[in-house]
């Protein structure tokens, strides 16, 4: 079987990827005035560049930059627009720009007059001083918090800290279906403008965003994922996507390319993931998503699938909000019942099995105290609405004011089996679409340690991907092909190798003549298998290939 963790992957083997581990690495940078002379130099920098700040400010950039190469100026440094009239270049647009290979990123403050902030190539950062990589993300943060008045200002912003040509960013619909082009910025606009709206799923936006995970290559000429044809005739050569959340919900993507081919990727994602809190602060409030997941209003709410959370009153609680560690767990084991009573002997065995019963007893009475104290604001001693015992028996009082994702799920899915034996279904689909929207992950997923839990685990996902199925096949029927392709590609994600998923995926991108998603997905199923299995795609696959030209 297939670990939860493992089963996330789906889209991400098709890309090229790189890994990183010294987070603390940083790109050295400094503050020049209207006409680049330098006006601060930071510790940081001076130590990772071994140039002092008493032999720095005061005197143009390129001057230090020559030294910094043993007194042979970078010919890049020609181009460089602080020495063609430095205010000038200040003040001007990027948009208006040719697109001469910048040696430094250059970032305008908001008043020529105050001069801009510089960094260096970014091939020229540093793994040395934790500190470095610290202050380069609080810079960064501080600079972009001037141009959050508009989106255009803001991407501009972000485009010129990491010296990348185009920067882009894409919005999650209200529908959460698809996502859409909010802006671009950069030299190569009318390229990227080439595809303004993608299926969640399809692309760098709709992958990024629907998955949750940056995105990043420098092959980016011969990477199958980016479908937008014009921007790599640009000649882009490195690319970087990372996901935007706002309030613990997905918001969208944001992008940025480079024609630069060995931008160091464990950089730029770390820049990017130091902003991207911001930068929902400058997008319209009338653009961003409005159904996703609002918290629950329940008196107590419990979200099963994907990480574990519990909220009393609207209000998230913390897990240091629970005076005794194995209270999440007892919750846990009494949710799956669902009201059903459970003897406190095998309570205990499951908590605590290898104390003897008393001291199992004393520990379970304990933990039942902890957990009542936690969800349940007020409560009087010694009594609990929601955590009950009668007869050393203990169960989840399903009488109670509660929300619960899992009760609901389940109860979906039995519902909609029902109005499908009854020939009911425009009802089954919507049922079947109320399941699949609340199987966010793995049930209790960020449980890695009770074993206990798996076979539940196995039995929700196959129920999850059977309901995706039945959906998906019902939207193909109906002709709501863009649907159902939206619904097979979650399903994907959560189950990688899932043959039969990924047959119907591609034929119906075929069908629908997106040949380049369907090729791309054709890929993704050939890296899962050899990833996850350590096989080829059987001949019922191989079939496919026809219909890929």
């Amino acid at each position: 079987m297939i670990g939860a963790h493992d089963q996330r992957r789906g889209v991400v083997d098709c890309l090229s990827r790189v890994s990183w581990s010294g987070a603390s690495r940083f790109v050295p940078f400094f503050w020049v005035d209207g006409r680049f002379r330098i006006r601060a130099w930071p510790d940081a920098t001076a130590r990772a560049l071994r140039v002092p700040a008493k032999s720095a400010v005061g005197r143009f950039c390129w001057d230090v930059v020559a030294e910094r190469h043993h007194g042979r100026p970078d010919a890049r440094c020609a181009r460089c627009p602080g020495a063609n009239g430095a205010r000038s270049a200040l003040a001007r647009d990027a948009r208006s720009e040719a697109s001469p290979p910048m040696h430094c990123a250059i970032l305008p403050l908001s008043d020529p007059s105050h001069g801009a902030l510089v960094w260096f190539p970014p091939v020229a950062r540093d793994g040395r001083g934790f500190g470095s990589a610290w202050l380069e993300a609080v810079v960064i943060r501080g600079a972009l918090a001037e141009r959050l008045g508009s989106i255009e200002s803001t991407l501009e912003g972000l485009r010129r800290v990491c010296a990348a040509d185009d920067c882009e960013l894409f919005v999650l619909d209200t529908a959460g279906k698809e996502v859409f082009l909010v802006d671009c910025e950069g030299y190569d606009r009318e390229a990227f403008m080439q595809l303004t709206h993608m299926p969640l799923g399809a692309g760098y936006p709709g992958t990024v965003t629907l998955l949750q995970k940056p995105l990043f290559t420098n092959r980016f000429q011969k990477d199958r994922l980016f479908l937008r044809g014009e921007v790599k005739r640009c000649g882009i050569r490195s690319f970087l996507g990372v996901p935007l959340v706002e309030g613990g919900r997905p918001l969208g993507y944001v992008g940025v390319g480079w024609r630069d081919g060995s931008v160091p990727m464990e950089w730029g994602v770390r820049v990017l993931e130091a902003v991207r809190s911001i930068i929902p602060l400058a997008v319209p409030r009338r653009v961003l998503p409005t159904r996703c997941t609002d918290l629950p209003s329940a008196r107590l709410a419990l979200r099963c699938f994907g990480p574990f959370e519990i909220f009393r009153s609207g209000q998230k609680l913390a897990p240091d909000a629970f005076a005794r560690r194995k209270a999440l767990q007892l919750l846990k084991q009494l949710v799956l019942r669902r009201g059903i009573p459970v003897h406190r002997d095998r309570l205990v065995e499951l908590l605590w099995p290898e104390a003897s019963p008393r001291a199992g007893a004393n520990r379970l009475h304990g933990v039942v105290n902890a957990l009542r104290s936690a969800i349940e604001s007020g409560r009087g001693a010694r009594a609990s609405e929601y955590i009950v015992c009668r007869d050393d028996h203990y169960f989840f009082n399903t009488e109670a004011p509660h929300s619960v994702d899992l009760f609901d799920f389940l109860d979906f899915i039995a519902t909609a089996r029902s109005a499908q034996r009854e020939g009911a279904e425009q009802r089954a689909l919507g049922l079947l679409e109320d399941a699949v929207r609340l199987f966010r992950g793995d049930l209790f997923a960020d449980d890695t340690e009770d074993e206990s839990l798996e076979t539940h685990r196995v039995r929700l996902r196959h129920m999850y991907l059977d309901a995706a199925r039945s959906l998906a096949a019902m939207r193909i029927r109906w002709g709501h092909t863009d649907e159902a392709i939206w619904t097979l590609r979650t399903a994907l994600d959560f189950e990688p190798v899932a043959l039969d998923l990924y047959e119907l995926l591609v034929a119906q991108l075929a069908s629908a003549g997106r040949v380049v998603e369907a090729r791309q997905q054709y890929e993704c199923c050939r890296a899962a298998l050899r990833k996850h299995l350590d096989m080829e795609p059987p001949a019922r696959i191989r079939a496919l290939e026809k219909l890929l030209h």
